[in-house]
C-alpha cells in the first residue's frame, strides 16, 4: 500500500510540473510580442523615462527616495525599486521592461495553481467521491494567465505594481495555507494525545514561521501596490471555505473571534497602508472631492462597474486603456446592474451550504474591488481593466468548481469538459493575443480606445500627442480639439491644442484656445504661460508681459517664465516696454535657482545687464553663456551669444526688431 501511495504521489507531482510548464509556455506565447513594444505616454513617462531617480538605476539614493517620497500620488517603494533594477539591466530598452512584467505574470499564474492545489488538498475531496481537483486548479490558473482583462496589468510597464503586488499576495496566501494546515495537524494531534501529554507539547514552530512569512509577504505586497489591503478579509473567507475553520451553520462567536484576533497583525498593516495611501493621494489632490462627484453618483457608478466587470469577464471585447467617467448614468443601466448584483448575491446566499465556494468566490470579487471601485474616486476613470487582476480570481474559482460539480451526472463528462475547457481557453488566448497588440505604442493604444468608446477625451488627447510627436500636427490638433470639446476644463487638453495651433502658425486661434481654457480655469498658470508666449510671437509684447506677470503670481519660481519675462523687458524694441532693472532682477533669480549653469538663462542675464547699462557684466555673462553652450554642444546658443557679445563689447544693448 505504501508503494502504491508513493507511486500516486510521484504521478501527481509529475502532472503538476507538466501543468506548470504548460501554463508558463501559454502565457509567454500570448505576451511574446511585447518585447518589441515601446513605452506608452500614460504613466510610463512619469514612472520611468522622465523620472530622474529611476533613470539613475538602482542606487542607494534611489532606495532612500523610493521609501521616503510620495511621487505621482503613490507610495509603492518596491515597485520603484523594480523599475530601477530594470533600468540598471536594460537601460531604456522598453522590451526588457516589458519582459520583466510578463515573467512576473507567468510566475503569478504558476503560484496561483500551486496555491489552489495545496488549498484544495486540505479538503480531501476525493474521499467525498469527487475527482481530484488538480485540473480545476489548472483551469483557474489558466483563466487568470490568459484572460484578456489582464492584458493591461501585464503589457503596460507602469502597471508593474499590479503583477508585483499580486506575486507577494499569492506567496502570502501560500504561507497562510501552510499555517492553517499545521494548525489543523496540531489540533488533530492534540485530540489524539492523552491527558498526560497535553497539546501544548506539540511543536508550534512551523506554524509560527509560516504565519510570519505570510505577514512579511503581505507587507511586501502593500509596498508594491496598496490594493492588496483586503487580504485579511480574504483570509477569513478562506477560513470558511475551503479551510473549514468555521461554518455558518455552527457559527460560534468564540471561534470566529479567535480567527479575527489571529488576523490582527494583518489588519494593522492594512490600516497603515490605507493611511499612507490617502496621504500620498492627497499630496497631489488626486482624490476627487465630493462636490465634484456626489455620494449618489459614486454609488451608481460602483454598482454599474461591478456589473460591467462581470460582463467583460464573460465577454471580453471592446476593452480600452481608459473608460471615461460619465454622469448622469442611464437609469436603465443602473436598474440592470442592481438586478444583476442582487440576483447573484441572493443565489449565492441560498446555495451557501451546498456550494460554499460560490459565496467565497463572489465575496472575493466584491471585496477585493472595494479599494478601486470608486467610492473613494481617484482619477477620472469609471473603471479599469487592471483593477480586475486580483478580483477575478474569485469568480474563476466559483465558476470552475460549479461546472465541475454540476457536470458529475453528464454523459461523456470527461470529453465534454475537455471540449469546453479547451474552447474557452483557446478563445481567451486568441483574445489576449489580439489585445496585447494594441499596446505596441501610444498611437495604436489610443486609436483602439477611441474606436471602442465614446467621448473619450483622455484617449483623444493621447492620440493627438502621439501624432504631434510624429510631426503630424494638423491631425493632432483635430484630436486635441475633440478632447477639448468633450472635456473643456481640462488644462492639459487646452494647452495641447494651443501648442498644436502655434506649431501651424495659427496664432490667433491659439490665443483664443488659451483664453477659452482660462474661462474654465482662471488660475491655470500653464494657460497664462502659453498665452504670454503666443502674444509675444504676435508682437503684442505689452500684453505678453502682463500675462507673464500673472503667471509668476501663480507660480513664483517658474524658471522659463522668469527667463522669458526678463528677456522681453531687456530686448523689446519699444522703449516704453523695456525695464532693465526689473529684467536684471528676474534674470538673476532664474540664474540663482539654476546655479548659473543654464546657458539660456545666463544669456538672458547678459542681455538684462546690457539694457541696464552694465556692459562689463554683460560681456562676462555672455562669455559664460558661450562656454556653457559649447560644453552642451548647443550650436544655436553659441552663435546667438557670440553675436550678442559683439554688441555688448561695443556698449550696445540688444533691442530685437
Amino acid at each position: 500500500m505504501n508503494a502504491i501511495h508513493a507511486d500516486k504521489n510521484v504521478r501527481a507531482a509529475s502532472t503538476s510540473w507538466w501543468i506548470c510548464a504548460l501554463l508558463v509556455v501559454s502565457v509567454l506565447a500570448a505576451y511574446a510580442p511585447v518585447v518589441s513594444y515601446a513605452f506608452v505616454y500614460i504613466d510610463d513617462n512619469d514612472y520611468i523615462f522622465q523620472n530622474p531617480p529611476v533613470l539613475h538605476g538602482l542606487t542607494w539614493s534611489g532606495v532612500v527616495w523610493a521609501f521616503t517620497q510620495f511621487y505621482d500620488s503613490n507610495w509603492h517603494p518596491l515597485t520603484w525599486l523594480s523599475h530601477m533594477l530594470d533600468v540598471q539591466l536594460y537601460g531604456l530598452n522598453a522590451g526588457g521592461h516589458h519582459a520583466t512584467s510578463v515573467l512576473i505574470h507567468a510566475a503569478n499564474t504558476v503560484l496561483l495553481f500551486l496555491w489552489l492545489q495545496r488549498l484544495t488538498r486540505l479538503r480531501a475531496e476525493a474521499a467525498a467521491g469527487q475527482a481530484d481537483p488538480i485540473w480545476r486548479c489548472a483551469v483557474v490558473a489558466a483563466l487568470f494567465g490568459l484572460h484578456p482583462l489582464h492584458v493591461e496589468s501585464v503589457a503596460w510597464v507602469a502597471e508593474r505594481k499590479d503583477v508585483l503586488s499580486t506575486f507577494f499576495l499569492l506567496l502570502a496566501l501560500i504561507y497562510y495555507t501552510r499555517y492553517a494546515e499545521t494548525q489543523r495537524q496540531k489540533a488533530e494531534g492534540g485530540m489524539q494525545k492523552s491527558e498526560s501529554s497535553p497539546p501544548s507539547t506539540l511543536n508550534s514552530q512551523p506554524s509560527t514561521i509560516f504565519y510570519l512569512l505570510a505577514l512579511v509577504c503581505f507587507a511586501l505586497g502593500l509596498m508594491s501596490k496598496p490594493m492588496v489591503v483586503t487580504l485579511p478579509f480574504v483570509l477569513l473567507l478562506l477560513d470558511y471555505w475551503p479551510l473549514r475553520r468555521f461554518t455558518i451553520e455552527d457559527l460560534r462567536l468564540r471561534i470566529l473571534g479567535r480567527l479575527v484576533v489571529e488576523k490582527i497583525p494583518f489588519f494593522v498593516l492594512s490600516g497603515i497602508a490605507c493611511v499612507i495611501t490617502l496621504l500620498a493621494q492627497q499630496s497631489k489632490n488626486a482624490v476627487m472631492a465630493i462636490r465634484f462627484l456626489p455620494v449618489e453618483g459614486r454609488l451608481e457608478n460602483t454598482v454599474v462597474a461591478y456589473a460591467s466587470y462581470l460582463e467583460k469577464m464573460i465577454r471580453p471585447v471592446s476593452l480600452a486603456a481608459y473608460y471615461p467617467l460619465k454622469f448622469p448614468i442611464d437609469d436603465e443601466l443602473i436598474v440592470v446592474a442592481v438586478l444583476v448584483v442582487a440576483l447573484i448575491t441572493g443565489g449565492v446566499w441560498l446555495g451557501r451550504r451546498q456550494r460554499p465556494y460560490l459565496a467565497v468566490g463572489w465575496l472575493w470579487f466584491l471585496g477585493t474591488l472595494v479599494p478601486v471601485i470608486g467610492l473613494v474616486q481617484v482619477g477620472s476613470q469609471a473603471m479599469a481593466d487592471r483593477y480586475t487582476y486580483i478580483p477575478l480570481i474569485g469568480p474563476f474559482i466559483a465558476l470552475v468548481w460549479l461546472v465541475a460539480e454540476i457536470s458529475i451526472r453528464w454523459p461523456y463528462r470527461r470529453p465534454a469538459l475537455m471540449l469546453i475547457t479547451v474552447g474557452v481557453l483557446m478563445g481567451c488566448w486568441q483574445l489576449t493575443a489580439t489585445q496585447v497588440r494594441y499596446w505596441q505604442d501610444s498611437e495604436t493604444l489610443a486609436r483602439h480606445a477611441v474606436a471602442v468608446t465614446t467621448d473619450n477625451a483622455m484617449m483623444q488627447g493621447l492620440l493627438g500627442s502621439a501624432l504631434f510627436e510624429q510631426g503630424q500636427v494638423k491631425p493632432a490638433s483635430e484630436h486635441f480639439a475633440e478632447s477639448v470639446r468633450i472635456w473643456p476644463d481640462n488644462v492639459t487638453a487646452q494647452c495641447d491644442l494651443a501648442l498644436a495651433l502655434i506649431a501651424q502658425g495659427r496664432l490667433k486661434e491659439a490665443v483664443a484656445a488659451c483664453e477659452n481654457g482660462l474661462n474654465y480655469k482662471p488660475q491655470a498658470y500653464q494657460l497664462h504661460e502659453l498665452l504670454a508666449s503666443t502674444l509675444a510671437r504676435q508682437g503684442k509684447l505689452k500684453e505678453a508681459i502682463e500675462e507673464y506677470k500673472v503667471t509668476l503670481q501663480l507660480v513664483s519660481d517658474g524658471l522659463m517664465d522668469l527667463n522669458n519675462l526678463a528677456w522681453l523687458l531687456a530686448t523689446a524694441p519699444d522703449a516704453a516696454v523695456r525695464d532693465g532693472a526689473e529684467a536684471v532682477r528676474l534674470a538673476e533669480q532664474a540664474c540663482q535657482l539654476t546655479d548659473y549653469q543654464r546657458p539660456l538663462f545666463v544669456g538672458t542675464l547678459a542681455a538684462a545687464y546690457a539694457e541696464a547699462g552694465r556692459f562689463e557684466d554683460a560681456v562676462t555673462m555672455a562669455q559664460k553663456a558661450i562656454a556653457l553652450a559649447t560644453a552642451m554642444k548647443n550650436e544655436g546658443l553659441v552663435k546667438k551669444n557670440r553675436e550678442l557679445l559683439e554688441l555688448y563689447q561695443h556698449r550696445q544693448p540688444d533691442h530685437e526688431k
